[in-house]
């Protein structure tokens, strides 16, 4: 079966022992904002006047509950893409989570710390999922290969976020963003799309950062 981007870059970013790898704000921001891609990627969604609406109706629902509820929300009324993002991050880290649970890809584990303070994580049950993103990724990105959109969307969404270090260590951090930054540019899927793309990548970035400085001040 295959995964959901924002998937793929859940199991990328988590390590094996289903810890997570700091940036979780900035994690719960780029899942809704790859949620937003897929759909795009999919042709279910239209960039006009800044604003992301839906696009020709069609038949089907997407399979997957993230997605239709994605979709959902954008047919409700045209939004900033930042607006999506926001909504859609709230939340989607666990729900993601609790989805590759049910599916036997990741493994769900309770307890507390000094027997009061709740700890919850997700350790890799199947990492075959794990290892066929990161196999094309390394293609693409390490090796040159030509990318498929979907491979592509993720390489990118990966720079937006802030996440180079985390998938691709030991290797020439300013060669990896050049290769990333050039695949941004490529013509990987038509313009349309590629413009829906950017908008929920620039979404993205801007409501993680947002939110960091709001958690900044607070602090």
């Amino acid at each position: 079966m295959t995964q959901l981007i924002a998937e793929e870059l859940l199991l990328l970013v988590y390590r094996l022992d289903g810890t997570a790898y700091g940036k979780t704000m900035e994690l719960d921001k780029a899942l809704g904002g790859a949620l937003l891609i897929e759909l795009a990627l999919d042709g279910r969604v239209d960039l006009v006047d800044k604003r992301l609406r839906p696009a020709a109706e069609t038949a089907q629902r997407p399979a997957h509950p993230e997605l239709d509820q994605a979709l959902a929300l954008v047919e409700a009324k045209p939004r900033l893409p930042k607006q999506l993002v926001d909504k859609l991050s709230v939340g989607v880290r666990r729900r993601l989570s609790l989805g590759l649970v049910e599916a036997g890809v990741l493994t769900d584990e309770s307890s507390r710390v000094l027997g009061i303070f709740p700890w919850r994580r997700y350790p890799v049950a199947d990492p075959a999922p794990r290892e066929d993103a990161l196999r094309r990724l390394r293609a693409v990105v390490i090796e040159g290969a030509e990318p498929d959109p979907r491979t592509a969307a993720l390489a990118t969404l990966i720079l937006a976020a802030g996440f180079t270090k985390r998938i691709f260590p030991g290797e020439d951090q300013r060669a990896v963003k050049a290769r990333l930054r050039e695949l941004a540019k490529g013509d990987w899927a038509a313009e349309a799309v590629r413009k829906a793309v950017q908008a929920a990548q620039g979404a993205m970035m801007a409501a993680a950062a947002g939110a960091a400085a709001a958690g900044a001040a607070g602090s």
